[in-house]
């Protein structure tokens, strides 16, 4: 059987607008080996329901091959909507207890915070692909990257998110991971590699796509602004699974009717 990310790749499936839609992400250190229903089955599954409803998304993280302290799990919150994205530690709660309506004000973390998704038991592709690129970062990024249990999107393995703008990055290898985050610690975005941004819905995320692609912006904070960008959805053919052992399905992709310059814009 064909890996699901081989077999996405083969077939030219763009990667434009597939980040998860996450204006903030709650992040808990669990060190323990994590399920296929990481979350929930540790524990936090009602923690989880809850903040989906309230554009928040709950995943597991650890320091890379589990390293980490012998205390309480540490948790983080990303706002990563603009205009002043942010990431925060939270320290002395309890992650169950927290109401994610309205999560409390923590420590501000200096510096970007990376996840690369490399939970295997979710799929076999995260496992691979996404053990490789965290091994290839880990000794340049430090502490500062972290493994997770899932970013969405096993097929574009690996996949790399960088906080607290949450601009999320596909089709990773070692290399390709290297200049992805050293071009993101200078304030701009790889677009070969760019999924979106997961402060945006995923018609904002392809209006995005399309301005930078045209204007060839490449700016973390550019200003996207006076265009007036219409796109749309469509199913991809032919069938495929998203993920290693699914069935067969039609994931959808934008594509631009027209963008033009405009003082009433709609980006």
């Amino acid at each position: 059987m064909t890996a699901c990310s081989i077999l996405s790749a083969s077939l030219g499936e763009p990667l434009h607008a597939t980040a998860p839609f996450a204006p903030t992400w709650l992040l808990i250190e669990e060190r323990a080996a994590w399920g296929r229903k990481a979350v929930r089955e540790a524990g936090y599954g009602e923690l989880e329901a809850h903040a989906k409803e309230h554009g928040v998304r709950v995943g597991l993280v650890r320091r890379c091959w589990r390293r980490g302290g012998d205390g309480p799990p540490r948790v983080f919150v990303a706002r990563c909507a603009e205009p002043a994205p942010s990431v925060e530690e939270l320290v002395g709660v309890d992650p169950g207890a927290l109401d994610p309506e309205r999560l409390p004000r923590g420590e501000a973390v200096p510096g970007p915070l990376y996840l690369v998704c490399t939970n295997g038991r979710r799929d076999v592709c995260c496992a691979r692909a996404g053990a490789e690129v965290a091994r290839a970062l880990d000794g340049e990024l430090g502490d500062r990257l972290w493994e997770t249990t899932h970013v969405g999107g096993h097929r574009f393995a690996a996949n790399l998110v960088a906080l607290p703008h949450g601009v999320v990055f596909g089709r990773l290898d070692p290399g390709s991971a290297r200049r992805v985050a050293a071009a993101y610690e200078q304030g701009r975005i790889d677009l070969p590699h760019f999924r979106g941004r997961t402060s945006r819905s995923p018609e904002a995320q392809a209006q995005e796509h399309f301005v930078r692609e045209r204007e060839g912006l490449v700016g973390v904070d550019d200003e996207l602004g006076g265009y007036r960008v219409e796109v749309r959805a469509e199913p991809l053919a032919p069938p495929r699974p998203t993920s290693c052992g699914g069935e067969p399905e039609r994931p959808g992709s934008w594509r631009l009717v027209s963008l033009a310059a405009s003082e009433t814009a709609t980006f």
